[in-house]
């Protein structure tokens, strides 16, 4: 099948690539077969993407966190658990992670909508695509959650692409639909998004980042009630991969700053 994606669209393949090669490593600090599926199914090209080593390693790290946060609450929540995966692309959260019980809903654009189909062909039927956009007002208004569940919205690899004001307005449009709701997603620091020009695989798309956050506690003013409960520094976890030379990230505040993954509770 080919893969015919423009824009921030395109960069979905991005991180299905850092996880193919993260399961060719010896040690992979994550491994994801589906994944191998995927790209054996669709027959995806990655001649045109050439991230370095170390923004592979941050998009694994920034999934394994992620999956962590993920896991506790279907933990926490079994069989009331739902998720709702934002500009999902290729995402293989949920063959990862299902616990048999989970409503997962996957959203992204339309153009990536018969892509998704051919990759998870045969999925759970409690596993579905809904075609959306995070900026589209009604986006959240006719999402199926079954009565009683609980749910935890997830923005991986999105949040640079869009503005404060807009991911604020997000997050608001999630607490009026799913008050209580727990938001997860990740932040680049602004002098990391200033610098998009300068990532090869992002520039080849034609796609920029518009958007990075210096102090993550600033979002619990985004809505009356809301709490940070979650703040994770993807180089507290470098010396999964890197040993002990990951300890140095572990101790440098610039690096610990640079990239972080937040769980936002919306409410009480």
């Amino acid at each position: 099948m080919a893969v015919d994606l423009t824009g921030v669209s395109e960069t979905l393949l991005i991180p299905l690539y850092a996880q193919w090669r993260e399961n060719r490593r010896r040690r992979p600090v994550l491994q994801d077969p589906k994944v191998d599926e995927i790209v054996e199914r669709l027959g995806v090209s990655f001649a045109k993407f050439m991230p370095s080593a170390v923004e592979r390693i941050l998009i694994v790290l920034r999934k394994k966190i992620i999956d962590r946060l993920v896991a506790d609450h279907l933990r926490r929540h079994a069989g009331r658990a739902a998720v709702i995966n934002l500009g999902c692309g290729l995402c293989s959260r949920f063959d990862r992670l299902d616990d048999g019980k989970v409503t997962w809903i996957d959203i992204d654009l339309a153009a990536v909508e018969p892509i998704w189909h051919e990759a998870f062909a045969g999925h759970d039927s409690r596993r579905r695509f809904v075609r959306g956009s995070v900026e589209q007002a009604d986006l959240f208004d006719t999402l199926a959650v079954p009565q009683g569940g609980v749910p935890i919205v997830i923005l991986e690899g999105v949040s640079m692409y869009l503005s404060e004001d807009k991911m604020r307005d997000l997050a608001a449009r999630i607490a009026a639909r799913f008050p209580g709701a727990t938001f997860v997603f990740d932040i680049l620091a602004s002098w990391i998004a200033r610098g998009s020009a300068l990532y090869p695989s992002i520039a080849v798309t034609g796609a920029r980042f518009t958007w990075g956050l210096d102090k993550p506690k600033t979002v619990e003013s985004w809505g009356p009630g809301w709490r940070l409960i979650e703040d994770v520094s993807l180089a507290r976890h470098l010396n999964a991969v890197y040993g002990p030379l990951g300890w140095l990230g572990r101790l440098n505040p610039v690096l610990r700053s640079a990239y972080r993954v937040l769980a936002l509770k919306l409410g009480r």
